[in-house]
């Protein structure tokens, strides 16, 4: 038997897929897709707290977060969540 926690969520979605595990598929598959914008948003926010006010005005500080922001919002509905 496999162990779905030494798996990626990518390898898990496939192995999902081929024993017929739809519905958990497409949860692994949401999985994947909330850990990739998870890493882009704490990209673009370790890149605000490396800038100085020579690199990035408070402007483009405020930009760069809202924007780290949307990247997780367009992976994941925050009120599904809740139900």
């Amino acid at each position: 038997m496999i162990n779905l926690e030494n798996l990626t969520a990518t390898e898990a979605e496939a192995l999902a897929y081929s024993d017929g595990f739809t519905g958990t598929a497409r949860l692994f598959a949401r999985i994947d897709n909330l850990q990739r914008a998870l890493g882009q948003a704490v990209a673009a926010l370790e890149a605000i707290a490396e800038s100085n006010n020579d690199t990035m005005n408070a402007k483009q500080r405020r930009g760069a977060a809202a924007e780290a922001l949307a990247i997780i919002g367009q992976s994941i509905d925050l009120w599904e969540l809740e139900r």
